[in-house]
C-alpha cells in the first residue's frame, strides 16, 4: 500500500467520524457510515491521486452515505433532534466551561438549524474546512456556502444574545 495514502486514511479518520456523528447524532450509525465510506474509499484506492482533495472527497462520500442511510430509514427528519429540550442558560461563565460543556451548548443551539446550515457550520467551525472544500463536500457553490453560513451564524448570535 502507498504510504501517503495510508497516512491520509489514518489522519482523516477522526475528522470523518466527527462529521458522520454530526450528521447522524448516533455513535453506532456514525461508525457504520464511516466503515462503509472507508471501505468504498479502499475499493477506489487506485484512483486516489486523481482526486483534488482526499479529505473533501471523503467527506462528500460520508455525506452521500448519510443520505443513503436516510433513504433506507424512510425518514428525512431527525426525530431525536426534536426531542432535545431547549438549552437553559449556564450558571458558569464562558471561561469556566469545559470543552464538553461548550460542545453540548453548541450542539444544543445548532440542533434547531436546518440540516444544511448545521452541516456547513460544522464543516467550517469544527472541521475548519475552507469554503471551496465545503462547496465540494456539499455539492453547492461557494457563494451558497457563505449564505448558509451567514444565516447559521446570525441564528446563533440571536440565540446567544437572547433574541428569539
Amino acid at each position: 500500500m502507498n504510504p501517503r495514502l495510508y497516512n491520509l486514511f489514518i489522519s482523516s479518520q477522526r475528522k470523518l467520524y466527527r462529521f458522520a456523528l454530526s450528521l447522524t447524532k448516533d455513535v453506532k450509525d456514525a461508525e457504520d457510515i464511516l466503515q462503509d465510506t472507508l471501505l468504498k474509499l479502499w475499493k477506489l484506492r487506485d484512483d486516489w491521486e486523481s482526486w483534488d482533495n482526499f479529505e473533501a472527497y471523503a467527506m462528500r462520500m460520508i455525506r452521500n452515505e448519510y443520505l443513503n442511510y436516510i433513504k433506507k430509514q424512510k425518514s428525512l427528519t431527525h426525530s431525536t433532534l426534536e426531542e432535545i429540550p431547549e438549552f437553559a442558560e449556564p450558571s458558569q461563565t464562558e471561561t469556566e466551561m469545559t470543552t464538553d460543556d461548550l460542545m453540548f451548548r453548541f450542539n444544543s443551539l445548532t440542533s434547531k438549524l436546518p440540516d444544511i446550515q448545521r452541516n456547513i457550520l460544522h464543516l467550517r467551525e469544527i472541521e475548519e474546512l475552507e469554503y471551496k472544500e465545503i462547496a465540494k463536500v456539499m455539492e453547492i457553490s461557494e457563494a451558497q456556502v457563505k449564505v448558509y453560513l451567514y444565516r447559521a451564524r446570525q441564528y446563533l448570535k440571536e440565540r446567544v444574545h437572547g433574541k428569539r
